[in-house]
């Protein structure tokens, strides 16, 4: 995967502190995308969102995040989730230190009880050092997870599961962002 540092999946389990269900399927050296295949076997969803979260690159978190955002609600989202929307695309098109504090008005507006805000809020604070609100990861699991919740509910786990597959299709390189 090429969204992903090279580390066991272990490691990434321990940098957000996975449940026992998650850590259940764990084996000893197991990479990223055989975990994601257990997690996803075993109809572990939420837990494969979470762990896609920490593993992928913040850029390339990000993005997926966008990507599940827009497929969820597409041109019906707030204004305030529509500006905030815009500002984590434009700060992973453009990773700029202009864009990256640019996009902390839109998550304020927003709020962290918005998918969009939450995206905006880790492009915010991605790659900055010292206290933050929380981690890009956090925020984008979190965004993801809100953005599974915009459906039918009859279909969350569907929806929850497609967008595990899409985040494996940006790690694998098949869902870029966009060339500035």
């Amino acid at each position: 995967m090429i969204a992903m540092e090279p580390l066991a999946a272990a490691d990434f389990c321990a940098r957000y502190n996975a449940n026992k269900e998650a850590r259940a399927l764990l084996r000893e050296g197991m990479m990223p995308p055989d975990f994601l295949a257990a997690l996803m076997a075993h109809r572990q969803h939420v837990n494969a969102i979470e762990f896609l979260a920490h593993a992928l690159s913040t850029r390339a978190g990000i993005w997926w995040g966008c990507l599940c955002l827009q497929h969820a609600c597409g041109a019906f989202l707030s204004p305030q989730d529509w500006d905030a929307l815009l500002a984590a695309t434009v700060w992973v098109v453009w990773p700029t230190d202009a864009y990256r504090a640019a996009a902390q008005a839109p998550a304020q507006a927003a709020g962290t009880a918005s998918a969009g805000g939450l995206l905006a809020l880790a492009a915010s604070v991605a790659g900055v050092s010292g206290p933050a609100p929380m981690s890009p990861a956090l925020a984008v699991a979190n965004a993801v997870k809100l953005a599974t919740l915009k459906g039918d509910p009859a279909r969350i786990a569907d929806t929850q599961r497609l967008y595990v597959e899409l985040g494996i299709g940006v790690a694998e390189g098949r869902f870029r962002w966009p060339v500035a």
